[in-house]
């Protein structure tokens, strides 16, 4: 049986693998020309490359804008957001401020911005 996960498209799968990689601290499990996969934990992540023809209507900003019209969010676990927050910026994405987090079935909660503009969300266990 295989593992859960979540693809995203992106202009530039490479750029996009390392962001996670560096934020999520996962290593990248396979490298094809058209997708990287980052797997941890009975999960994993699929970069796609978006098609040519598609791409070629893509215009990112820098920074980029938050592509919050999405029906879609990924939701990744983390021991520290703090960390995360430092991780995201250095890695060319963001977490939002400490003040826009929130509380959720047990965990510490705050989205962030991938550098492609995907919102992401990282939750972390409250203490006990």
């Amino acid at each position: 049986m295989g593992v859960a996960g979540f693809v995203l498209y992106s202009l530039d799968p490479q750029p996009l693998a390392r962001f996670y990689s560096a934020l999520l601290d996962w290593p990248v499990s396979e490298r094809q020309p058209d997708y990287l996969q980052l797997q941890h934990q009975g999960m994993e992540l699929t970069l796609i490359q978006v098609p040519a023809a598609i791409a070629a209507r893509i215009v990112l900003q820098d920074p980029p804008l938050p592509r919050s019209e999405s029906a879609c969010k990924p939701v990744f676990w983390v021991s520290d957001l703090d960390l995360a927050r430092q991780r995201a910026a250095g890695a060319g994405g963001r977490l939002y401020e400490p003040e826009r987090e929130w509380q959720f079935k047990g965990a510490r909660v705050c989205d962030g911005i991938d550098p492609e503009g995907n919102i992401f969300q990282l939750r972390q266990t409250l203490s006990r």
